[in-house]
């Protein structure tokens, strides 16, 4: 153990040395936050100021929805010309159209469809859409409940809706902008896969490794140390990246230890999965675009499997296939500040990777 950490603190030292490629690792990922950020902001907008709303509706649903939804301008009654001029004007950056069958719909069950005029550019609707769907799904659940003799009267869904809405306040404790941050530095140390998988296959191809291993230390050592000396850059980088972001954006870090742990997690699986794709591919540019096209994939399939509300349209396996992969894990923990059984099923990926990729080290460095 000793000589793994004076071989660790010897590649330690080299690391810094390089100061634009820890610069790099610094600067991308902390430019890609502030900026998503900033895009997100713009779409911070109050929605009573910057969309309009005609409603058709002949029953009462559309009118309660807006009110529930703390709307109380740019609504107009089957005017849809007055709305649509407001959207010419550019005073509004999209009118919605609430149709004549919509509240009759939602009490057979159905969902209504609801028209909108945007405009192409500057719109940022999304979080309002989303909104007005969950309110929209919430009356037709509580229609099925009565309609199946669930629920026995109206009386009854307020006070089941306010337990709902209770019980998702008290979950909700994680500060949106912090899980951003945290997503895309957990993603962009699964990218730099890719230049780790580089630097690997140089080292081979250099004989660096090999004659590393003519020396008396031990395969396992030599990685191992190796391993370390880029698990302690990348999780001091990363943190630096964390705590910068939140200097400048505002945001709270809900819970330290669980960024912590989770930018530990993210590290060693980033190492040892790099070690496999070299010993699988023993080629710089194929490694550089496994590790890229894995670290995208697991990323968008992640999102799908967490959020799969909003993907219904998206096969069941598909949404199932992203709990296979690291980042599932490693973003569900932040989600809901759980490190179990989280941490548990990625560190059963990391060393499961780390056999692999270690196994027959010398055999593999000294292969032509």
């Amino acid at each position: 153990m000793v000589k793994i950490l004076r071989l660790s603190f010897i590649n330690f030292k080299m690391s810094i040395k390089d100061f634009r490629t820890i610069m790099f690792m610094f600067i991308t990922p902390l430019t890609v936050i502030l900026g998503i950020n900033l895009m997100v902001s713009k779409g911070d907008y109050t929605v009573d100021s910057n969309i309009a709303f005609n409603v058709k509706d002949k029953g009462t649903y559309g009118e309660e929805i807006l009110k529930e939804m703390n709307i109380s301008e740019n609504i107009f009654y089957d005017e849809e010309d007055k709305a649509l001029e407001l959207l010419e004007r550019n005073e509004v950056v999209a009118v919605y159209q609430i149709p004549e069958d919509f509240t009759e719909k939602i009490k057979n069950g159905e969902k209504p469809g609801i028209q909108s005029f945007k405009r192409e550019e500057g719109n940022t609707t999304l979080a309002f859409e989303l909104n007005l769907e969950d309110e929209i799904n919430e009356r037709i659940r509580d229609e099925i409940l009565l309609k199946n003799g669930i629920i026995g009267d109206r009386s009854e869904l307020l006070n089941y809706r306010t337990r709902t809405k209770v019980i998702n306040l008290n979950e909700n404790k994680v500060d949106s902008k912090f899980a951003l941050a945290m997503m895309m530095i957990i993603y962009f140390i699964l990218l730099s896969s890719s230049s780790m998988g580089e630097k690997m296959v140089g080292m081979k191809k250099q004989n660096i490794l090999s004659r590393a291993m003519s020396t008396a230390n031990a395969g396992y050592e030599i990685l191992g140390s190796l391993c370390l000396s880029i698990f302690v850059l990348q999780v001091a980088v990363n943190l630096a990246i964390l705590f910068t972001a939140k200097i400048i954006i505002g945001f709270t870090i809900t819970s330290f230890y669980i960024a912590l742990a989770n930018i530990m997690l993210t590290s060693l699986f980033s190492i040892t999965f790099t070690m496999f794709m070299t010993r699988v591919f023993e080629e710089q540019g194929v490694v550089s675009f496994a590790a890229i096209i894995f670290s995208i994939a697991s990323i968008f399939l992640s999102l799908i499997s967490l959020k799969s509300e909003v993907f219904p349209k998206v096969p069941f396996v598909i949404k199932n296939i992203g709990k296979i992969t690291p980042t599932y894990w490693l973003l569900d923990s932040v989600k809901t500040l759980n490190l179990f059984p989280n941490a548990v099923i990625v560190l059963l990926m990391i060393a499961a990777l780390f056999s692999a990729g270690s196994y027959k080290l010398k055999s593999f460095v000294n292969r032509v």
